[in-house]
């Protein structure tokens, strides 16, 4: 923004210098009348550029740095071509969000945020490929922020309970990456070839299969996720549950982990 204040600044000097000059050759009047009019000119056109015309370039500014960072990540122009709406009020969050201050990429963080709320209207309908690849993802990230964070993962895993996490700050640059273009094809494949919701009744299946395998597998940790939420439980421990599910889910045949996974995520909403 400091561009645009000294460039302000000057344009305003040059217009209050011609006017003074202007009246300078027409008022008889003492000489000194001129430049109390330049002072005053120089101070009236900066209190009203400071209260009109920088917050307009400031904003158009912001916008314009918003509209290049969104541009190059996939899965917000899939939003902008499918999801018009949300993507005007992502687009408007992070705006809001570099005039508090923050950077671009803490900005994109904060909308991958509200993104990732958009998944269970478009899980049931992507392909099986897609949503194995999102899940393989989220599992990483679950990871990271179970090392880092287990406050911040709870808070990811269980936003409905919790509220909304920023976890820009402990997810690694290339992980969030890796979710968002997973993010962008399953929106993509939801969009331009849906497929029919996943079938109740074989995904429960699936997923009985799934509990009674992890269950005899992983023991006495298995059974933290009854009460995920019992008072003093070890939140890192059960993230890393969570993530290992995911795992074994992914992991499963190909003509079931795609189903499996529609089933379970879609089944939260």
């Amino acid at each position: 923004m400091a561009w645009i204040n000294i460039g302000l600044a000057t344009l305003i000097g040059v217009v209050a210098g011609i006017l003074a000059a202007v009246l300078a050759k027409r008022i008889t009047a003492k000489r000194y009348v001129p430049w109390i009019v330049l002072v005053s000119t120089f101070i009236l056109f900066s209190l009203l550029s400071k209260q009109f015309l920088t917050p307009a370039i400031g904003a158009w500014k912001f916008e314009r740095e918003v509209e290049q960072s969104l541009s190059e990540i996939s899965a917000f122009q899939h939003i902008a071509k499918y999801d018009p709406q949300v993507y005007q009020k992502i687009k408007t969050d992070m705006v809001d969000s570099m005039r508090k201050g923050e950077n671009q990429e803490q900005a994109v963080g904060r909308a991958r945020q509200a993104v990732a709320g958009l998944v269970v209207r478009y899980i049931p309908h992507a392909s099986d490929e897609a949503v194995v690849r999102y899940v393989e993802a989220m599992t990483r990230e679950i990871e990271e922020l179970a090392e880092k964070n287990p406050e911040a993962c709870y808070q990811f895993l269980f936003p409905d309970r919790f509220g909304p996490a920023d976890v820009t700050n402990y997810i690694k640059p290339e992980t969030q990456r890796g979710d968002l273009a997973a993010l962008a094809e399953v929106i993509r494949t939801a969009a331009e070839e849906p497929q029919p919701e996943p079938d109740r009744e074989t995904g429960e299946r699936l997923l009985k299969k799934l509990m009674s395998n992890f269950y005899a597998t992983q023991g006495d940790d298995a059974s933290l996720l009854r009460d995920p939420f019992a008072p003093g439980v070890d939140k890192k421990k059960v993230s890393k549950v969570i993530a290992s599910l995911y795992r074994e889910a992914v992991n499963l045949p190909q003509e079931e982990n795609g189903l499996l996974l529609r089933h379970m995520l879609s089944a939260k909403k």
